[in-house]
C-alpha cells in the first residue's frame, strides 16, 4: 500500500531572488505541496512524493540542495536510496498494439525507465525503475495515448500460462455457456417446449452483454429514452414475439455495427480538425544551422527563419532581410509592406517576397495572434446553431411518439387481443428500433463543425456560429466599400456574384468615385448616421460587410455582421459575427456559398434519415414479417452515410 502521508522538506543553497521566485511560483502550483514557508535562502514545505518534484527543482538550478525534516533534524535526501525495482503490466481493452508501442518509445525516450520491453505473445509490459508508483505515472502516459485501454500490475512474474489463464479462461467459460444454452435453444425449438422461449431470451442477453451494460447505466442515471434503453426492449420484444433467431442476429449486427459507428464519428472529427490544424513548428536557427523545432518551444530572442510563402508565427524583429509582407491580417491594408533589417513583423504577417527573413522574436507562440485566431474560433461551436435547435426539437417530439406507437402496437393491443394483435408484438419492436434518436441530429453538429473548419480553412473566422448559419436567413445584403479606394475588377466581379445569390445587394460607396449600376442599388458618400437610416428602410434580415472602427454602429445593427481586415481592430471584432483575415476580395462571395453548402448538407441529410424510416414504417405496416436485423442494418448505413457526407463540404 501506498504511504500518503505528507513529509516535510527543504530546499536550501538558493542563490539569487530569481530562483527564489521560480521555486515558491512552481511548487505553489502543484496540488500535493502544501505548508509553503520562504525564508531568504531557502523554503521549506510538505508532500508526499518529492521524486515528482525532483525535475523541476532541478530545472529551475541543479546545485540546490533537498533536505528531509525528520523530528526537527534536517537529512539530506538521498537519492541514492531508492532501489530499482522490475515491475510487470498486463493490458484490458486493448484491440490494437500500436498504441503500446507507442508507449514503449515513450517510456524508452524517459531517463526514468530503462530495460523497457513488450511481450507481444503474453501482452506483458516489462521495465526497471526506481521511481515510486510506476503504475500511476504509466497509466498517466498511457490515458494520453488512448484513454480506453487500462493497466494492471503484478508483484512477480507471470508466466504463460498464467498470462493465458487470466487472459482467457473468463472467455472460455461465456463461450462455453452460450454454446450449450443455444444448442438447447436450438433443440427445445423443434418440440416447441416451454423452455424454449427462455433459452432463446438466455442467449439473446448473453450476446447483448455490452448493450445490457449500456442500458441499465442509462437507466440507472434515469435516461429512459435512450438509444441503447430502446434497442435493449425492441430485442426482448422481438424474443416474446418469436422471431428467436433474427433477434439475435439483430443483436449481433448491433452491437457490431455501434463501435463502427464510432470509428465513423472519429473519422469525421479527424478530418475537421486537421482542416483548422494550427502551425505546430517553425525553423530555428542555432549557431548558423538550421532546425525544425515546436513552436511551443520558441523562446524570446530566438531566431526564426521565414521563407517566401509562409506566415510569420510569433511576432519580432527582422535581422536580415529585405522581403515584402502581405500584413492584410493585421492593418487590413492591401499594399505589399516593405521590411529590412529591424523592421517589426506580426504574427498573421505573410512573406510575399523573393527572399526569407530572419526574425528575432519578441514574444511567446502561445501570445500570438495565431492563438487569438484559434481561440475565437474554438468558441463558435458553443452555441447553437438554428439547424442544430430544430433538428433537436424534431427529435424531442419524433422519440416520444415512436415510443407511444411502439408500446401501443407491441403491448397493449396484443393484451386486448393477442390472437388478433400478437404479431403485432414484432411491429412494435421495429418502431422501438426506429424511435432511437435521428442520425441526422448528430450529423447536423458534425455539419455546422465541418463548416466552421471549411471557413477557417479560407481565412474566414466565425466568431458565432449563429453568424455562419443565420446568412442563409439574409434577404439583404450590405456591401460597405473601403474608404477612399477606388474600385477594381476584383471589386465589381464580386459584386455581379451577389447580385446573383437571389437577395437584394446596397452598396455603401466611400470611394472617390460615384458609382452606378441597375443591377443592385449604390448609395454615394453617406454619413454613417445616413447608412443607419437606409438600413431601417431595407428588408431584412439583413448581412452587412463592413472594415473599420465607424462600422460597429452598422455591424450592431445587421442580422449578421461580417467585417474585413483581420483583427486590425479588436472593437470590430468584438462586434462581428465573422472575421475575414484573408485579403482575397473574393472570401466575402465564399462565406455565403460555405453557409449555403452547410445547410444543404444539413437539409438532404434530414430527408435522406427521415425518408428511410418512412419507408421501413410503410414496409412494416404492410409487411409484419420485416425482421429487426435488416432494420438495424439499415440504420447504421444512413447513420454512416449521414456522418460521411456531414464533413464533405471540406473535400
Amino acid at each position: 500500500m501506498i504511504n500518503l502521508s505528507k513529509k516535510t522538506f527543504e530546499i536550501s543553497n538558493i542563490q539569487t531572488v530569481e530562483d527564489l521566485n521560480k521555486l515558491s511560483l512552481e511548487l505553489n502550483s502543484r496540488e500535493q505541496v502544501s505548508h509553503i514557508k520562504i525564508n531568504k535562502g531557502s523554503i521549506t514545505f510538505n508532500c508526499i512524493d518529492i521524486d515528482a518534484l525532483l525535475r523541476l527543482i532541478h530545472g529551475i538550478n541543479k546545485e540546490l540542495v533537498i533536505k528531509e525534516v525528520i523530528d526537527g533534524t534536517k537529512r539530506q535526501y538521498d537519492f541514492a536510496q531508492k532501489k530499482e525495482v522490475k515491475h510487470y503490466f498486463m493490458f484490458r481493452n486493448l484491440m490494437t498494439e500500436d498504441d503500446i508501442e507507442v508507449l514503449v518509445k515513450n517510456l524508452e525516450d524517459d531517463q526514468r525507465y530503462h530495460d523497457v520491453y513488450y511481450d507481444s505473445q503474453n501482452k506483458l509490459l516489462t521495465l526497471i525503475s526506481s521511481q515510486r508508483d510506476v503504475l500511476s505515472l504509466v497509466r498517466k502516459e498511457l490515458f494520453k495515448i488512448n484513454p480506453s485501454i487500462d493497466m494492471i500490475e503484478h508483484r512477480k512474474p507471470i508466466r504463460s500460462q498464467d498470462v493465458f489463464n487470466q487472459k482467457y479462461i473468463q472467455t472460455y467459460i461465456r463461450v462455453g455457456i452460450f454454446l450449450v444454452v443455444i444448442a438447447l435453444a436450438l433443440i427445445t425449438s423443434k418440440d416447441h417446449s416451454q423452455l424454449t422461449p427462455f433459452l432463446w431470451l438466455a442467449t439473446m442477453l448473453l450476446l447483448a452483454e455490452q448493450l445490457l451494460r449500456k442500458a441499465f447505466k442509462d437507466i440507472k442515471q434515469k435516461h429512459i429514452l435512450t438509444e441503447d434503453v430502446l434497442a435493449l426492449c425492441a430485442m426482448l420484444m422481438g424474443v416474446v414475439s418469436g422471431a428467436y433467431f433474427e433477434t439475435c442476429l439483430a443483436v449481433v449486427l448491433y452491437e457490431a455495427t455501434t463501435p463502427l459507428l464510432n470509428k465513423f464519428l472519429e473519422h469525421s472529427l479527424e478530418k475537421i480538425d486537421r482542416a483548422v490544424e494550427m502551425p505546430e513548428t517553425g525553423t530555428r536557427v542555432v549557431d548558423d544551422h538550421e532546425e525544425t523545432v515546436s513552436l511551443y518551444e520558441i523562446e524570446v530572442g530566438d531566431i526564426l527563419v521565414i521563407k517566401p510563402g509562409e506566415t510569420v508565427p510569433i511576432p519580432g524583429k527582422v535581422t536580415k532581410g529585405p522581403s515584402e509582407l502581405n500584413t492584410y491580417s493585421n492593418t487590413s491594408t492591401y499594399e505589399l509592406v516593405k521590411v529590412k533589417r529591424g523592421s517589426e513583423v506580426h504574427s498573421g504577417d505573410v512573406n510575399a517576397g523573393q527572399n526569407p527573413i530572419y526574425v528575432k522574436v519578441s514574444e511567446t507562440y502561445e501570445s500570438s495572434n495565431y492563438i487569438e485566431l484559434m481561440n475565437i474560433a474554438s468558441v463558435a461551436p458553443a452555441y447553437e446553431s438554428k439547424i442544430e435547435k430544430y433538428t433537436k426539437t424534431l427529435s424531442k417530439f419524433y422519440t416520444p411518439l415512436m415510443v407511444i406507437l411502439g408500446l401501443g402496437l407491441g403491448i397493449i393491443l396484443p393484451i386486448v387481443n393477442f390472437k388478433d394483435y400478437g404479431q403485432y408484438i414484432h411491429v412494435g419492436a421495429i418502431l422501438l428500433l426506429l424511435s432511437g434518436a435521428l442520425s441526422s441530429d448528430q450529423s447536423t453538429s458534425l455539419g455546422m463543425l465541418a463548416g466552421f473548419a471549411k471557413a477557417f480553412q479560407n481565412g474566414i473566422i466565425v466568431e458565432s456560429s449563429l453568424g455562419l448559419d443565420s446568412i442563409n436567413a439574409a434577404q439583404t445584403i450590405v456591401y460597405d466599400r473601403f474608404d477612399g479606394v477606388e474600385v477594381s475588377e476584383e471589386e465589381l466581379e464580386l459584386f455581379k456574384k451577389l447580385s446573383h445569390m437571389g437577395r437584394t445587394l446596397v452598396i455603401f460607396n466611400d470611394g472617390p468615385v460615384a458609382l452606378e449600376n441597375d443591377q443592385y442599388t449604390i448609395y454615394n458618400d453617406l454619413t454613417v448616421e445616413e447608412k443607419l437610416e437606409k438600413m431601417d428602410t431595407l428588408i431584412g434580415p439583413i448581412v452587412y460587410i463592413g472594415d473599420s472602427f465607424k462600422d460597429i454602429a452598422l455591424l450592431q445593427k445587421s442580422f449578421v455582421g461580417i467585417s474585413r481586415g483581420g483583427l486590425a481592430d479588436s472593437k470590430v471584432v468584438e462586434n462581428s459575427d465573422v472575421v475575414l483575415i484573408d485579403s482575397q476580395l473574393n472570401r466575402v462571395y465564399e462565406t455565403f456559398i460555405i453557409a449555403r453548402n452547410m445547410r444543404t448538407i444539413a437539409v438532404a441529410n434530414h430527408i435522406l434519415t427521415l425518408s428511410m424510416k418512412l419507408a421501413i414504417l410503410i414496409l412494416v405496416i404492410s409487411f409484419t414479417a420485416l425482421p429487426l436485423w435488416g432494420v438495424v442494418l439499415a440504420e447504421f448505413l444512413v447513420s454512416a452515410f449521414v456522418m460521411v457526407s456531414a464533413t464533405h463540404i471540406l473535400e
